[in-house]
């Protein structure tokens, strides 16, 4: 049962980074709670993660992505546990040229706000996040999505994430949530 989640989750993903919408699945319950709460990330947010970063939007909100496309970057909070606070989930992918570009999916980037400068704490491709139930210094582990049989774990060493040199198989995301990219 994990692995048709995980395979609708990819799917979903997938034409999420292409800008189609994906039809409904058992994937959406797990990452309807991430999509509700991108309006909890406020202009002010935007802008200054966008500038941490080194990305100009233009007055439709678009940035040059590494392909050299305009496109729409995606925020989202991410409720990743009281170690790393608030965390804001920054996705972007690409325009026509992205299979050709990025060749493996769109970017994540997690970022959080700390001592008033907002910084990277963990960053991927593609997939997007999923979620552990496991936690280190109060932080959920991370394992970077997409189908397969195994993916690898990240954990929070209370300043940022780091490889965990370990892998979490389909049969043992239990409870996990997905954070989309895109």
């Amino acid at each position: 049962m994990r692995l048709v989640q995980a395979i609708a989750a990819s799917l979903f993903f997938a034409l999420a980074a292409c800008g189609q919408a994906a039809a409904p699945g058992e994937a959406d319950a797990q990452t309807a709670g991430a999509a509700a709460q991108t309006s909890d990330v406020t202009a002010a947010e935007r802008t200054a993660i966008l500038a941490a970063l080194n990305l100009r939007a233009n007055a439709q909100g678009q940035v040059q992505n590494e392909c050299g496309e305009r496109v729409t970057p995606q925020f989202a909070v991410a409720d990743i546990g009281s170690g790393p606070g608030r965390v804001v989930a920054f996705t972007i992918g690409g325009g026509p040229n992205m299979l050709t570009c990025y060749g493996d999916g769109a970017l994540t980037i997690f970022m959080r706000n700390h001592n008033n400068a907002w910084t990277e704490i963990w960053q991927n491709r593609p997939g997007g996040a999923i979620v552990l139930s496991t936690q280190h210094n109060n932080g959920n582990d991370i394992a970077n999505g997409g189908p397969g049989f195994s993916f690898p774990v990240w954990q929070w060493n209370g300043t940022t994430y780091v490889n965990a040199n370990r892998t979490v198989s389909d049969s043992q995301l239990g409870d996990a949530r997905f954070i989309p990219n895109g």
